[in-house]
């Protein structure tokens, strides 16, 4: 229920609030705030839940697509953990597939393919177009494609399979802009653009078959998709040349770079990290940031208030809710439990409050 608004003749309050509309694929990731004025009653200490406008409505989710593109050549069969490492990552994928696809619209490609790689020239070179297609609470058949799909001895065909996959984001008309390609390989492109192998002897970003896939990336972007590269393996975790050369360029090339600097992509040296980086990756692209930014800078930074669905949370470092700059506020950052809250998708709606101010009937409240 909307909480009713109440007027006095005596004393009128202004207030501006700030919404944050939790967003799905945060993020992929961030809504523009919304300021909006309400007025009401302030009898006593002053509680701007009763400022809040009655005809107010949540901004609405963001939605994203996600197409998964996995390399199943033969060095992914390599010993990860206690399996190998394309059985490490299909195990992840599908589990934080099925838990994110209330959130997030996913697909599954994979490379080598295995369809429509008649007249290729060279067998390990084939790249097909998306198995399962981008779709609503589609877990099961991303689920079923991961399980039925091997490591085979093939090679590592990135830039033909990035424009396949670039020809069917062309096509999905679904409305949503918000669009990634999430890249998980062991190694850089070996395989040209014409299915050939790279006539070039170190895999680096000079490389024929790395020429080729960046320049599929840039066309990537162009239409709006990002590019995110996951590594698999611990062998390019250190590597500042050669494939790790070409990752980093691709990374940083398809707007999704995790760093500035290098690397770029995000690496997954062992089953444990490879974890915690698939869900730092789905979380990136489905989870709100646990933080409300001000358009207008406060007047008064004693008397903000943060709400989640409704309910004032304490002022705290540890778990509530801290300015983000004492001296150049320009939001709130929540912190503990709060923001465990938030970004499990236990809330679906933050405001940060400028406190109402009474002020004299006949004049203007600013």
């Amino acid at each position: 229920m909307r909480p009713e608004t109440r007027y006095t003749p005596h004393v009128v309050c202004d207030m501006r609030r700030i919404l944050l509309a939790l967003l799905v694929a945060g993020g992929i990731a961030c809504a523009d705030v919304d300021d909006m004025v309400g007025r009401g009653a302030d009898t006593g200490a002053p509680d701007p839940i009763e400022c809040v406008d009655p005809g107010f409505e949540p901004l609405a989710f963001r939605p994203a697509d996600v197409l998964v593109l996995l390399d199943r050549s033969g060095s992914m069969d390599t010993a990860y953990g206690s399996s190998t490492r394309y059985q490490s990552v299909a195990t992840r994928l599908s589990d934080l597939v099925a838990t994110y696809s209330a959130h997030v619209r996913f697909g599954y490609q994979e490379m080598p393919g295995r369809q429509g790689c008649d007249g290729q020239l060279v067998s390990g070179c084939c790249a097909s177009p998306p198995l399962v297609g981008i779709a609503d609470d589609n877990a099961l058949a991303v689920t079923a494609a991961l399980a039925s799909a091997q490591p085979m001895d093939g090679n590592t065909p990135t830039a033909a399979s990035l424009q396949a996959a670039l020809a069917y984001y062309e096509t999905l008309a679904d409305g949503i802009d918000n669009r990634f390609v999430l890249l998980a390989t062991d190694g850089a492109p070996n395989c040209t653009l014409a299915g050939a192998l790279s006539s070039n002897a170190v895999s680096n970003a000079t490389a024929a078959g790395c020429a080729d896939a960046l320049s599929e990336v840039s066309a990537m972007v162009a239409l709006g998709v990002r590019v995110i590269v996951l590594v698999v393996g611990p062998e390019l975790a250190d590597d500042a040349s050669g494939d790790s050369a070409c990752l980093d360029a691709l990374a940083h090339a398809g707007g999704a770079a995790v760093s500035p600097g290098s690397p770029g992509f995000l690496v997954a040296s062992d089953p444990q990290q490879l974890q915690m980086v698939i869900e730092q990756t789905f979380g990136g692209l489905t989870r709100p940031p646990c933080s409300v930014h001000f358009r207008d800078k406060p007047d008064d930074i004693a008397n903000i208030d943060v709400f989640l669905d409704g309910k004032r949370i304490p002022k705290s470092l540890v778990d509530g809710w801290q300015i983000d700059s004492p001296t150049n506020p320009r939001g709130v950052i929540i912190t503990g439990t709060y923001c465990q809250q938030i970004q499990t998708f236990q809330v679906t709606q933050v405001e940060a409050h400028y406190r109402c101010t009474p002020c004299v009937e006949g004049q203007e409240c600013n």
